[in-house]
C-alpha cells in the first residue's frame, strides 16, 4: 500500500471556492488535496483537517478558543479510522473510540463525564456490539451492564421500562 502525501497547501474553510458535493470537497471545481483550517472569530485555530482528492485523509484536529486541543481524529480514504480522542476544556478525557479502516467501530468505545467519571464502555467487532457493555451515571453508579452475543443483549440493559396497563 503506497503512502499518501498530503500537499502542504493550507486553505481557510470559509473560502467561497470550497464546495462539498456527494461527500467530496472541491476547491475551484477540483477535488481538494491539502489542509483545511477553520478559525474562531478572534482569529485563532478552531480545526485543522487533511484532505486527499476531496476526502478526509490523515489527521483532523479540533481546538478550544484558548488553543487547547479538543479532539484528535484520523481518516483513511474519507472514513474514520484508528483511535479518536476528545477532551473537555478542563483537560479531562471526553471520549476514546476505536475504528477499523472501513469507518466502523472496532474495539472499545469509551465516554467520560466532565467530572472524569466513566460514562460508557462498549465493545465492538467490525461495527457490531460484542461482549461486555457498561454504562454509568455521573456519580459512577452502574445503569447498564450487559453482554452482547450474536447481536442479542443479555443482562441489565438500562432502558426505561414502559408503564404496564392493567387488563380488565
Amino acid at each position: 500500500m503506497e503512502e499518501i502525501v498530503i500537499p502542504s497547501t493550507v486553505k481557510n474553510k470559509n473560502d467561497i471556492n470550497f464546495k462539498l458535493e456527494n461527500g467530496i470537497l472541491f476547491f475551484a471545481n477540483q477535488a481538494y488535496s491539502g489542509v483545511v483550517n477553520e478559525y474562531y472569530s478572534a482569529g485563532n485555530l478552531k480545526s485543522e483537517s487533511e484532505y486527499y482528492q476531496g476526502k478526509r485523509e490523515g489527521k483532523y484536529l479540533g481546538f478550544y478558543p484558548n488553543n487547547q486541543k479538543s479532539f484528535e481524529r484520523f481518516y483513511t480514504n474519507g472514513l474514520k479510522s484508528g483511535i479518536h480522542f476528545g477532551w473537555y476544556q478542563n483537560k479531562i478525557k471526553k471520549f476514546e473510540y476505536h475504528f477499523n479502516n472501513k469507518g466502523a467501530y472496532n474495539g472499545s468505545i469509551k465516554d467520560w463525564f466532565a467530572n472524569g467519571v466513566l460514562a460508557k464502555h462498549f465493545n465492538f467487532i467490525e461495527g457490531k456490539e460484542a461482549g461486555s457493555q457498561k454504562m454509568w451515571n455521573s456519580k459512577g453508579e452502574i445503569r447498564a451492564n450487559f453482554y452482547t452475543v450474536k447481536n442479542e443483549r443479555h443482562g441489565l440493559i438500562g432502558l426505561k421500562k414502559c408503564v404496564s396497563v392493567p387488563h380488565n
